[in-house]
């Protein structure tokens, strides 16, 4: 199938992650390669913390593809960063697990010409909005928002110690946790930290949550798997000093034990990019080395 812009209006940002080895050549053989195809491309290098200056999101909007050289990493940052305006983004790994990626770096020149040819899928994964409001903060309880395309981690700052926290849509329907942390996890994000919580791998295109108790103290505290239509609070039940929310592992937020925590599905999505041939239990194989049993 075919998802493709036509070669003759394709213009590529090439973000590459300078912490990565070969990041630097890989990022001069990909504009070698599609200005050889007619292509017009722009070259930035990857900051986790960019200067207003030298805003991604503005310099993306000249673009209507971006391609990433880098990890998972770089791609969330990547797509938090271009959310407001997003492109289509496709991932060359360079790093370590590389899940979100759609090629390896020895399938660059590959990846490209799928880019070139139109011959390759794109498809929508949303971002979870977070949020933490303050009650105490009577004229603007709203004391932090942002987004994440993995999942939100709320656990203590200092492990080891036990966590106790109610999660629901209100009081009433609450679930108590006993736990060190917990995960609320998109489709996107359910092959990432909640997976190795114990939680399920879901498709990328369910409209689901995933709720997944990080080393949870009791038997019977299982990942839950929510529609994602529901707003869901988060508060506590005692009053730890060293609360903290964590978003996609790279934006953190000191908590208080009196604020709540919202998460839910947020109306923004970014697309992305993978090669035509690839269905999910094709990625799942070869990511996680799920040969044929014997």
């Amino acid at each position: 199938m075919k998802d493709g812009i036509p070669c003759s209006s394709l213009r590529i940002l090439i973000v590459y992650n300078p912490q990565k080895p070969n990041a630097i050549p890989a990022a001069e053989e990909a504009r070698k390669i599609l200005n050889r195809a007619g292509i017009q491309t722009g070259l930035q290098a990857y900051q986790a913390q960019p200067a207003s200056e030298e805003s991604l999101a503005r310099r993306a909007c000249d673009f209507n593809i971006i391609l990433v050289l880098g990890g998972d990493g770089t791609i969330l940052g990547v797509a938090r960063q271009t959310a407001e305006h997003p492109r289509p983004i496709m991932g060359v790994n360079l790093g370590g697990f590389g899940f979100l990626t759609a090629a390896a770096s020895h399938e660059l020149e590959p990846a490209l010409h799928c880019l070139i040819s139109g011959n390759y899928r794109t498809q929508n994964r949303f971002f979870l909005e977070a949020r933490v409001e303050r009650p105490s903060n009577v004229e603007n309880p709203r004391v932090f928002h942002s987004l994440a395309l993995n999942e939100a981690l709320i656990t203590l700052s200092q492990p080891g110690r036990l966590l106790k926290l109610w999660l629901g849509e209100n009081e009433e329907s609450a679930l108590a946790y006993r736990a060190d942390g917990i995960i609320i996890a998109t489709p996107n994000g359910s092959t990432g930290h909640s997976l190795s919580a114990g939680g399920p791998i879901l498709e990328p295109h369910l409209p689901a949550l995933v709720i997944t108790p990080v080393s949870p103290h009791s038997l019977f505290n299982r990942p839950l798997v929510i529609g994602g239509e529901k707003e869901i609070r988060i508060w506590f039940a005692e009053h730890p000093a060293d609360l903290v929310l964590i978003l996609d592992g790279q934006i953190r937020s000191t908590l208080r034990s009196s604020d709540q925590v919202i998460v839910q599905r947020s109306k923004q999505t970014v697309p992305t990019i993978s090669m035509p041939e690839r269905a999910f239990s094709q990625v799942l194989r070869y990511k996680f080395n799920l040969g044929e049993s014997v």
